[in-house]
């Protein structure tokens, strides 16, 4: 929506645009707002459904309707959504279910009962500790003379508080801090969108919760937030709280209990260093603190609005809104007021009276009021303590929300300090949760901790353990392992097992130009898979593989015969000749192969999902894969001008029934052979070579007898395929083998486990290369979705073993080095000496 398409009262502001919020709050549009148009039917602009709200501005409307059980914080009035946000949130995961997005009587049933872990006694037992931490944090802040305000005390502090208030043990704090920054997007908050890490943590918050929730209700009731929920008994006639009901709680409060208080400590501390006399006059009158903590709130109103729906036909301000509409609260407006507040753009911390709404009003007022305004005492009360002078150093960053008055960076310098010491806070033992909370979420919901140095060493012991309970178990998270060989190939067979939606690698993968999720079609499920496969399948086509064994040959010799006497297998051997051979077949140009290569590393590392990589992997990953697309397109463009014998030039031409790929499909096609195809190569010669240099009779073998070398590379591929799992999701419910799965469940299909299964071969865990071939593994996959880069990770193995095995290999210090992958298992490293030429 266009400035000229809005109403002329907002002054071409539209309150749905999350960029518009990017300075701050706009109080000179609602100042007008409640001069000219009070209760004002705001149009859609960009909401997400379309849908257009009300917005109330003024303190006697919105205080009015706030007690009013017209208005619903869960939805009704014939809508199917609803919730406190703008946009309609789904009913029984937010709407309904977590407590701020719930009504009377329920709601009142549930807030009392958990509401005594932030009564007067539960705070005065709290305190103690809470002004322990807020001076600790405080003193090292002031200690290093300037700083970021909100990063170095205003978050930390309002996620510690949430922590304590929840009853999670101290060591796990500071991981939990981290991951609850990424949670609320406090790590990348300007992207103003959820990304695959903050869902990640998310989940992992989530999973963490569940975890203390359970051992809560094992034991006795305690006073902590999370004792009372899981021993909440509801007032009879009020059916009990489900599951979910118990476990959403622990987020809420860490979401809910956490963000208001760090924004209006921050905002409140920005408008005593804006103001230094009234700085100075807390410091000689303690006694003002009571009211300075008030107006903070008020100036800064953290939570700018609530949406409510109407539940009926209502009339405020003149104006009918009717059953079902959207209605927005704007507290932030209500405490600019100029009817309730003198002067009310003016911060004053003496004045009285301050009747502000920066808590709500209503059934839905804060339940955290009380420990908000502690938060804030006590971080006032620390830095009055030690600091004459506190001033802005450089400008404010805001984030894009209207949800939330969120202040991203404030730095600060802290002048006429006054050294105190803090009191010390007791020592812990070291948190046993991962840094990564997508590590944390793996490791609860698989039945093996897939980064676990041993398990990388040797992950089939565990493949066979969890086997023995059976070809198909459940993890207690929920996911459906598949173990089985006979169970593994008929599940990538089942046309009722798919990828779904397939959101989570969408976002894995990118956006296109127009920003539209990106899709490779090995994520797809027929029809789009089955039009995309046939239309590359005629490009990439085994013969075009074939014919280069010849390259493939005579670049696997120079590269073995450039290593030298004592090399690294993977740098010298393993990365490059299958980056070459990419680009041969893809028609790059000699010039630019060393680009190439480089790119092909950079993304061929990169198959894990975004959430177990560290921010700088991620971005080392799109990085390449944003040069690849760019290089890809420009390629595409050239042979469309000037065809080539090569495979850009075929998907370029390739025609199914008048049917052709789109540029995207193009370039997201090529770079899917760079991210899977050159991985798995990769790995696979380094996987082969080491198997081979740890069974010499093997090897020995394999060079008395080189014509059966593709045999061989079978057998390798079996025995340690790089490929170890794929996941899937069951579309419908089915049987895979004798056990029954559900639509919705997430399954892991663990190809290395049936590779090895005793059911499917004699001896599996026997490394045997004149195996009969028997038995068909499933290193590649199987079914629809079977691997369509197999001829090329063939033929470079073929190729890179026939050259590898003439010579007389020994593992050198300090030994082969496993990668750190989830997805794909090779070698990092892999150090040889040459002691000759093999006899």
């Amino acid at each position: 929506m266009t400035d000229q398409q809005l109403p002329p009262v907002l002054g071409g502001f539209d309150l749905s645009d999350q960029e518009r919020f990017a300075e701050g709050f706009p109080h000179h549009v609602f100042t007008r707002l409640r001069q000219e148009a009070p209760v004002f039917f705001h149009p859609p602009g960009r909401t997400a459904d379309g849908e257009g709200f009300w917005v109330l501005s003024r303190y006697a409307d919105i205080k009015a309707a706030a007690a009013d059980p017209a208005f619903s914080s869960q939805g009704g009035g014939g809508r199917a959504g609803g919730g406190t946000h703008i946009d309609d949130l789904a009913p029984g995961v937010h709407a309904g279910t977590m407590l701020n997005m719930m009504d009377d009587p329920r709601h009142r049933a549930i807030r009392d009962a958990v509401s005594p872990s932030v009564g007067a006694e539960a705070l005065a037992a709290m305190e103690p500790e809470l002004r322990a931490v807020a001076e600790n944090l405080v003193a090292q802040a002031v200690e290093r003379g300037e700083g970021d305000l909100m990063v170095d005390i205003a978050g930390p502090f309002a996620i510690t508080t949430a922590l304590m208030l929840l009853g999670v043990p101290r060591r796990d704090w500071p991981k939990l801090r981290a991951w609850a920054d990424v949670s609320m997007g406090f790590d990348d908050r300007e992207a103003g969108v959820d990304t695959e890490r903050s869902q990640m943590s998310r989940l992992a918050l989530y999973q963490y919760g569940t975890g203390v929730l359970k051992a809560r209700a094992a034991g006795e009731p305690g006073r902590d937030l999370l004792s009372l929920v899981a021993h909440a008994e509801l007032p009879p006639g009020e059916r009990p709280m489900s599951a979910y009901e118990r476990e959403v709680f622990f987020n809420l409060i860490l979401g809910a209990g956490s963000e208001p208080p760090r924004n209006a400590i921050a905002h409140g501390l920005l408008a005593l260093a804006e103001h230094p006399d009234q700085w100075k006059a807390l410091r000689e009158d303690r006694s003002l603190i009571p009211g300075a903590v008030e107006e903070m709130l008020r100036w800064s109103s953290p939570t700018p609005y609530n949406r409510r729906t109407a539940t009926r036909d209502i009339e405020v301000g003149g104006k009918l809104i009717k059953a079902g509409e959207k209605v927005t609260f704007w507290w932030a407006s209500a405490n600019r007021d100029e009817s309730v507040f003198t002067d009310p753009h003016t911060f004053d911390i003496r004045r009285d009276p301050n009747p502000h709404l920066a808590f709500g009003f209503g059934t839905h007022d804060c339940m955290g009021a009380a420990l908000g305004r502690l938060e804030l005492r006590l971080i006032l009360e620390a830095l009055l303590d030690r600091v004459g002078e506190l001033r802005t150093t450089g400008p404010v960053r805001w984030a894009r929300s209207n949800k939330h008055t969120v202040i991203l960076n404030m730095p600060v310098a802290y002048g006429d300090v006054t050294p105190v010491a803090a009191p010390p806070l007791p020592e812990q033992p070291p948190s046993s949760l991962p840094d990564n909370p997508g590590v944390y979420i793996i490791t609860q919901l698989l039945p093996f901790n897939p980064f676990d140095p041993a398990f990388r060493a040797d992950p089939y012991p565990v493949y066979r353990k969890i086997a023995e309970a059976g070809p198909v178990t459940r993890t207690p998270g929920g996911t459906v392992v598949v173990t089985g060989h006979r169970e593994v190939t008929a599940a990538l067979r089942d046309p009722l097992i798919g990828w779904g939606d397939g959101q989570s690698v969408s976002e894995h993968f990118g956006r296109d130009p127009e920003g539209r999720p990106v899709r490779q079609f090995i994520f797809m499920d027929p029809p789009d898979h089955t039009r995309l496969r046939s239309l590359v399948s005629k490009a990439f086509t085994a013969r075009a593989v074939e014919r280069l064994r010849p390259r493939a040959a005579e670049i696997a010799a120079r590269l073995v015969a450039d290593a030298g006497t004592s090399f690294d297998l993977m740098d010298a051997v393993a990365h490059p000749l299958p980056a070459l051979l990419l680009g041969e077949l893809m028609g790059v140009p000699d010039e630019n192969l060393d680009r190439f290569r480089a790119w092909s590393a950079a993304i061929g590392r990169g198959l894990d999902p975004d959430f177990v990589l560290t921010r700088d992997q991620v971005a080392q990953r799109q990085g390449a894969r944003e040069l690849f697309n760019q290089y890809f397109t420009e390629l595409a463009a050239q042979r469309r001008a000037e065809p080539a014998d090569d495979l850009i030039s075929a998907l370029v031409a390739v025609e199914q029934e008048g049917d052709r790929l789109t540029e995207t499909e193009l370039v997201t096609t090529c770079t899917l052979l760079i991210s899977a195809g050159y991985a798995l190569t990769v790995h696979l010669i380094g996987n082969s070579m080491l198997a081979l240099l740890r069974n010499p009779d093997q090897l020995a073998w394999l060079r008395a007898n080189p014509d059966r070398l593709a045999q061989a590379v079978e057998e390798l591929i079996r025995y340690d395929s790089p490929a170890q799992v794929i996941s899937r999701v069951v579309l419908q419910d089915t049987v895979i083998g004798d056990t029954p799965v559900r639509a919705g469940e997430a399954l892991l299909l663990v190809l290395a486990a049936a590779n090895r299964d005793p059911a499917a071969y004699d001896e599996p865990d026997r490394l045997d290369l004149a195996r009969s071939s028997g038995t068909r593994h499933v290193g590649f996959g199987h079914g629809i979705h079977f691997c369509l880069g197999a001829p090329l990770a063939r033929l470079a193995a073929q190729a890179a073993l026939s050259e590898l095995v003439s010579l007389d290999l020994e593992i050198a210090d300090p030994g082969p080095r496993p990668t750190e992958g989830m997805v794909i298992r090779g070698l990092s490293s892999l150090p040889v000496t040459v002691r000759g030429r093999a006899a």
